[in-house]
């Protein structure tokens, strides 16, 4: 049996996009709770857990009760040293999942902006023969301190904590690997007041950059869900 993996979507406008589709055809089983819809995840014996972005705040809990039980996820698997991974709202969960305060940034990030290799990750496999130019997608407002515990692995002059490492199988990415040009598409279509004033001509920026830096981008993600599935238990390993 394909190993299977929970995933917390907060949101219906952030799936798991290519990440998810990767790890399927790399054979996993991904099973999404999504808590616009449920109130409790779905009872299961996952073998590792994906939390992805959405527009709330990491410690919105009153208004998001879900963000307290994604918390209490996230250090169950820990305990179980099961593989975790977390995007945009799901990094920052996970810095406060390890003690972390997440608050607002002094300069959103909206659009692909260069994220860059730092030296200590020169092991990762996914990070293997990675562009110094890299470009990935960003869209977000907070940011984090950087969990004690955790190695910085990618990071940029606007915002430092970019991708980072707990032990051996705990990853967080601030950017959006995951976004496919549908998933921008839909993003664009929110916009709020704010963006529509302070970053004019933001959708046609996106469609440009999305041209330019789309393709190496998803060959990215694919190498990093590769990598992060070959960390996954099999059933077998999982049974009592």
């Amino acid at each position: 049996m394909p190993p299977t993996v929970l995933v917390v979507q907060n949101t219906a406008l952030d799936p798991t996009g290519i990440l998810g589709e990767e790890l399927m055809n790399c054979g996993a089983q991904l099973v999404t709770w999504l808590p616009e819809q449920y109130p409790q995840p779905p009872v299961g014996d996952y073998a590792g857990l994906i939390i992805m972005g959405g527009p709330m705040g990491a410690y919105d809990d009153e208004q998001f009760p879900h963000l307290s039980r994604t918390v209490a996820l996230i250090q169950q698997f820990h305990r179980e040293d099961k593989p975790i991974l977390g995007v945009c709202l799901g990094a920052q969960l996970i810095a406060r999942a390890f003690g972390s305060n997440v608050y607002p940034h002094t300069t959103p990030e909206l659009g692909f902006t260069p994220v860059t290799v730092v030296d200590v990750a020169a092991g990762e496999p996914w990070l293997k023969d990675c562009p110094a130019d890299l470009q990935l997608m960003q869209w977000h407002f907070d940011t984090f301190d950087l969990p004690a515990s955790a190695t910085l692995l990618m990071a940029n002059d606007t915002c430092q904590h970019q991708a980072f490492r707990i032990g051996t199988k705990i990853y967080a990415f601030q950017f959006h690997l995951e976004a496919t040009a549908e998933i921008i598409a839909s993003w664009q279509a929110m916009e709020s007041d704010w963006i529509q004033a302070n970053y004019p001509g933001l959708a046609q920026q996106f469609q440009t950059q999305v041209k330019a830096y789309g393709d190496e981008a998803i060959a990215f993600a694919r190498q990093v869900a590769q990598a992060w599935f070959a960390l996954l238990p099999t059933p077998a390993a999982l049974s009592p």
